[in-house]
């Protein structure tokens, strides 16, 4: 295993089918090695497991464990260095072993990195989670799509597009988190006064001119429930 003090001196490089480290502390040798990428069948696999989970998408963006890659997306990083090329140009040498290593423990930290690696980025997997998101929708709200994106298109403004803003926000965690005027909010409540003095709000004698003596009844009643509450609430209290 890469003790800590030998992982910071690997610098490691992660670009589609191609694994590169660096280690600086030992005349600066650079190990490049071939990485399998994903067939489109398979890329497709965990496209169509994503759209179809989206709490799977935001702890993927959130750099949260993914057990399922395993089975959807396995790691092609070979056990061992023979394929690799090493500035030292000694086959399979101590240095490929100690890239292979920092690279398998960061991939398994990050795995949106490791779909990166296999030819499938973060850009490429939200574009097409969002597009399977969009043909699933009703023709109903497709067909006013349609017909949006048909309309002459005026000028747009500057910046991200709404998609790209949502994406953003989900891998930053910043869908949930409450504005600061949140903070801000007070609620003053009065206690409500006795029973006895509670009485119907509004005009009923207006609304209801026809029957007599309307709004006093109106006022038993709201008293009477006033009492059932204040009882119901000291018995909960004596509990």
């Amino acid at each position: 295993m890469v003790t800590p003090e030998e992982q910071e001196k690997i610098t490691l490089e992660f670009t589609p089918g191609l694994l590169c480290g660096t280690i600086a502390s030992d005349k600066a040798a650079r190990v490049s090695i071939p990485v399998q990428m994903l067939e489109p069948a398979a890329k497709d696999g965990v496209l169509h497991r994503l759209s179809g989970d989206p709490q799977a998408l935001y702890r993927l963006l959130q750099s949260r464990p993914a057990p399922w890659l395993d089975e959807w997306a396995p790691s092609s990083v070979p056990d061992e260095g023979s394929a690799a090329r090493c500035t030292c140009g000694r086959a399979a040498c101590e240095h490929a072993a100690a890239v292979l290593e920092a690279a398998r423990e960061r991939l398994a930290a990050e795995p949106l990195q490791r779909l990166a690696l296999l030819g499938l980025p973060r850009e490429a997997l939200l574009a097409g989670v969002f597009g399977a998101w969009a043909e699933a929708a009703p023709p109903a709200a497709r067909g006013s799509a349609e017909e949006a994106a048909a309309r002459p298109k005026e000028k747009a403004l500057s910046g991200p597009s709404p998609g790209e803003w949502l994406a953003e926000a989900a891998a930053e965690g910043r869908l949930h988190r409450p504005g600061p005027l949140l903070q801000e909010v007070e609620v003053r409540l009065a206690p409500p006064p006795p029973p006895g003095q509670l009485g119907p709000a509004g005009d009923w004698a207006g609304l209801l001119p026809q029957v007599r003596g309307a709004s006093k009844a109106l006022g038993l009643v709201v008293r009477e429930a006033a009492n059932k509450a204040e009882r119901r609430r000291r018995g909960l209290k004596s509990k």
